[in-house]
């Protein structure tokens, strides 16, 4: 129950810190219920994560601080509409009642998600371990890793209140409510262009999407930076509209949010700033939201810049970086850019690759990270045809449409993310999917509204919906499983997490100050003695085998406080790679525990065929084995 109350006053929180922005802004007069209601979940959810980061550099991280903050933000719940509930006036028909008891049942699916313990890797490895650390130390740290320790935040700090005031429970059921406030408010904003049936069909396109699926239900931030994109769009196209510097104001908070929660939101910002400056009043509203994006978006870059110099850490570190800034030097920083880039941009940055990388996306994924498993789906390709039609017939009035803002937003955001993003994989376009889905489903609807391209149209949409709801049944099989089956906890996470089964005899026999060098970066949430990632997003110690020696390397490891690794080999093989190999025939390491276990291939499909291997516990010792 306390998880539950948790999240429940997480919930009015975000409602509320929202509510009173709204108020404070003048906006809300106009909005019914339910889009007041979910424009202001989006508006607080961001806010909170923006009070959070003062609070946690202060070292004010406890529960009594944090639970005084909740309750202060939930008090803006008096601004909401005191009459109504939202969603409460739906008239449907036969087809709507079918549509809104298939979104129900993707709500019990994710509900079983929802209670599961938490199994991705990266959530695992950062999204929710950092907020434990944080909490553990009373404040935020500095941590001098890119991308998964200096990289921007603000989501992540909502997850602070709500594992220090609810345990894990609350924590996977908050990542849950957020998933869905976006729907919720994708499902409103589609309302003011498509039918109740389309709008329910296209929500459930939306949760059901494959890189919908993967991210909800764990610490991922991508489907939950959708209610920052939904929000600043919808303040944007009123911007546009209206003229008003008040709605520019909402659409740089929106976009200052996007660019708190992950680098990619820069570009995001520079495509909302440029539709914002796209009507007469450009100057006044362009300075109301380039303030407004700064004050709500500044906080995670001035971090890294007062620590590293580099303000987006490690993008311009061979120009702004510290030359005293200890564990990544700009001589590393060259090699960590030259793996990074080569590995995660496979296609060329060429007009005619920004062209077809949706079609390469979408039907042959074979050299793109995750698109087989965390893509868009069908949907987008099948439909594009009657959408390109539609813009064609209706092109004399699409700059006067709402939608234009929505359309240059995802189309600008898109072009900047393929030329000058720092990663091609397709899971990071999904805070703009939303945009894109109703778009071009406007465009198609309106050019099949009354022609014998309905039928396909129908079909497409149909083909899609089974397809993906097949997936997510798949998919959710896996919770639902441990939901019904007496939640066996380690059994579900030795069925779920590769290598988990050494967890229980490390916690047992290592202590909590020593330090474990390994690759198995899943394992960081559940083991209670501290890790030192094996890759190359460190520069402390050097794994590079020609710039290394075995001194330098038990100086290095000395150095990070390394007291034990655990390294991965194949079975049969007693080889490990280097450094350790090194160590090991200068009698530097002690092999002390030997673990047989499989590698797992998927957690969706855990019958696929897995890799035997052995993992080795070693022990690292003084220097003396090196004389």
């Amino acid at each position: 129950m306390i998880s539950i109350g948790t999240v429940f006053l997480l919930t009015l929180s975000c409602l509320g810190l929202g509510a009173a922005s709204l108020k404070l802004l003048k906006i809300g007069d106009e909005l019914n219920v339910a889009e007041h209601y979910t424009i202001s979940f989006a508006a607080g959810y961001g806010i909170l994560g923006w009070l959070m980061f003062p609070l946690g550099v202060g070292g004010f991280f406890s529960q009594s601080s944090l639970l005084v903050v909740l309750i202060a933000g939930a008090g803006g719940i008096i601004f909401l509409p005191g009459k109504g509930i939202p969603f409460s006036r739906l008239h449907l028909d036969s087809v709507g009642k079918v549509l809104l008891a298939v979104i129900g049942c993707i709500g019990l699916l994710h509900l079983a998600e929802g209670v599961s313990p938490p199994a991705d890797a990266d959530s695992l490895y950062y999204h929710f371990v950092l907020p434990k650390q944080y909490l553990q130390a009373g404040k935020i740290e500095f941590i001098p890793t890119p991308l998964t320790g200096a990289a921007a935040f603000l989501i992540q700090l909502t997850y602070v209140p709500a594992v220090a005031l609810g345990q894990e429970l609350a924590l996977t059921l908050w990542t849950m409510v957020t998933s869905w406030a976006a729907g919720a408010l994708f499902f409103v904003l589609c309302r003011h262009y498509l039918s109740l049936n389309w709008s329910l069909a296209l929500t459930i396109l939306f949760l059901t999407t494959p890189a919908v699926i993967y991210g909800s239900g764990s610490g991922q931030v991508e489907c939950r930076i959708a209610l920052f994109v939904l929000l600043t769009a919808w303040a944007t196209a009123k911007t546009l509209q209206s003229g008003q510097a008040r709605y520019a104001v909402l659409a740089g908070l929106g976009a200052g949010f996007f660019m708190a929660s992950k680098y990619t939101g820069l570009l995001f910002a520079g495509a909302a700033g440029l539709m914002v400056l796209l009507q007469r009043r450009w100057l006044a509203c362009g300075i109301a939201f380039g303030v407004a994006m700064f004050a709500s978006g500044f906080q995670w870059y001035a971090w890294n810049a007062v620590h590293t110099g580099d303000p987006v850490f490690p993008a311009l570190f061979q120009w702004l970086g510290s030359e005293d800034f200890e564990g990544w030097s700009k001589a590393y920083d060259l090699v960590f850019k030259e793996k990074l880039y080569r590995s995660e941009n496979p296609l060329p940055h060429t007009p005619i690759w920004a062209l077809l990388f949706p079609f390469k996306a979408t039907l042959d994924f074979s050299i793109l990270h995750d698109a087989g498993r965390v893509g868009f789906g069908p949907y987008g390709v099948l439909i594009m045809p009657f959408a390109v039609l539609g813009v064609w017939q209706h092109r004399k009035r699409i700059r006067q449409h709402p939608l234009f803002a929505y359309a240059g937003l995802a189309l600008v955001f898109y072009l900047l993310w393929f030329f000058v993003g720092g990663s091609q994989r397709i899971r990071h376009l999904l805070p703009v999917l939303p945009l894109f889905l109703i778009c071009a489903t406007v465009a198609a609807q309106r050019c099949t509204l009354n022609g014998r391209a309905r039928t396909p149209l129908l079909a497409a949409v149909t083909a899609t919906l089974m397809l993906q709801l097949a997936g997510q049944s798949l998919f959710s099989s896996n919770h639902v499983r441990f939901v019904t089956s007496g939640a066996d906890r380690e059994a579900f996470l030795t069925r779920n997490i590769d290598a988990y089964s050494v967890v229980p005899w490390i916690n047992a026999n290592l202590k909590e100050t020593d330090r474990i060098f390994y690759s198995q970066r899943e394992l960081r949430y559940y083991l209670k003695t501290r890790i030192f990632l094996a890759n190359h997003m460190q520069g402390q110690i050097e794994l590079r085998e020609e710039e290394t020696t075995p001194r330098k390397a038990h100086l290095q490891f000395e150095a990070a406080g390394v007291t034990h690794f655990l390294m991965s080999r194949k079975s049969g093989d007693d080889k490990y790679r280097q450094p350790l190999g090194q160590l090991e025939r200068t009698g530097c390491l002690t092999r002390i525990k030997t673990f047989h276990e499989r590698q797992k291939s998927s957690r969706t499909l855990p019958n696929q065929a897995s890799i035997p291997r052995t993992l080795d516990l070693l022990r690292l010792n003084d220097k003396s084995c090196l004389e």
